[in-house]
C-alpha cells in the first residue's frame, strides 16, 4: 500500500478470522449476519457487525511472556511490512509501551499526592514522544474525549478525537506532566487558553479576557462560555490543580 494512502483497520480485523487464532465476536443479534459476510470494507461496517475479537487461548497464554510478544511483533512486522518500515514500526511499538507505563506512573502520582509538585521527580524523565503520548493518554481519557470548556466531543470510527491534552502551566515552564496540570481542550479552546484569552477560576468557572472581544476579533460562541462551569473528570483525583490555574491567571490570563 502506498505510504500516502491511509490505512483501513476494518479489512485485516475481519479477514484475520481465517488465520485460526483470531475469533470475531458479533454484535448482539448480528451473529448470523456476521457469519454470512464475505468481507468488510469500512470501519462503520465493522462497528455494525463486530463487537470485538478474542485470541486463541494457547496464543493468549504465550503472549503473556515479554519475550514471546517481542518475537511475534517482530515476525508480523518482517512478514507483512516493507523492509524500510521495520525499524520505524519496532521503535513506535517501544514508544507505545513506554508511553503506557508513563501514563500509569502519572496516575499513581496524582492519586498519592495532594498537590502537584513544583519540581517533577527526576526519575520520571522520559523521551519527548513517550512523554507527550503518555500525558495525552491519561488527560484525554480522564475527560472522556470531551473539551473541558465548550463540551464538544467528536471521535471518528478509527478512534481519532477532536481534543488535545493541554498543559495549564506550560511544559516549557513547568516540565510537569502531572495530569492535574492538564485539561482536555478542543483545538480552538486550547489555542485561546494558551493565548491567555480564557482562564479558569478557583471555582472551576470560565473567565474571558477583555481582549477576546476586541475588534477585529469575532470570537463567536467563545463569549457565551464566560461564567460557565468547566466539564471535570469523573475521577476527583484528576481535577485541575488550583495552584496551576492560579499561575495561568497571573502569568497568561493577566489577572492582577
Amino acid at each position: 500500500m502506498p505510504i500516502e494512502r491511509r490505512g483501513n483497520l476494518a479489512m485485516p480485523f475481519f479477514h484475520l478470522r481465517s488465520e485460526g487464532f483470531w475469533h470475531l465476536v458479533a454484535q448482539p443479534g448480528k451473529e448470523a449476519k456476521l457469519t454470512g459476510l464475505s468481507t468488510i470494507t469500512s470501519l462503520g461496517q465493522l462497528h455494525e457487525f463486530v463487537l470485538g475479537a478474542r485470541l486463541d487461548e494457547e496464543l493468549f497464554v504465550q503472549i503473556q511472556q515479554p519475550a514471546a510478544r517481542t518475537l511475534f511483533r517482530t515476525l508480523l512486522i518482517e512478514t507483512y511490512f516493507a523492509p524500510e518500515l521495520h525499524s520505524i514500526l519496532l521503535a513506535q511499538g517501544e514508544t507505545n509501551v513506554e508511553a503506557f507505563r508513563y501514563s500509569q506512573a502519572l496516575i499513581e502520582i496524582a492519586h498519592s499526592t495532594k498537590k502537584v509538585k513544583e519540581a517533577p521527580d527526576a526519575d520520571l524523565y522520559v523521551a519527548g514522544p513517550v512523554r507527550a503520548q503518555g500525558f495525552r493518554r491519561i488527560v484525554v481519557a480522564a475527560y472522556d474525549h470531551r473539551c473541558a470548556f465548550c463540551g464538544i466531543r467528536m471521535q471518528t470510527a478509527d478512534g481519532r478525537t477532536v481534543v488535545d491534552a493541554a498543559h495549564i502551566k506550560p511544559w516549557s515552564v513547568s516540565y510537569n506532566d502531572d495530569p492535574r496540570n492538564g485539561l482536555a481542550l478542543c483545538r480552538l479552546c486550547h489555542w485561546t487558553f494558551d493565548a491567555g484569552l480564557l482562564g479558569v477560576s478557583d471555582q472551576y468557572t470560565l473567565l474571558a479576557a477583555t481582549q477576546l472581544s476586541v475588534a477585529p476579533n469575532l470570537p463567536g460562541h467563545l463569549v457565551t462560555l464566560t461564567g460557565r462551569n468547566i466539564f471535570l473528570p469523573d475521577d476527583d483525583g484528576l481535577r485541575p490543580d488550583k495552584e496551576m490555574l492560579k499561575w495561568h491567571r497571573r502569568h497568561l490570563f493577566g489577572e492582577r
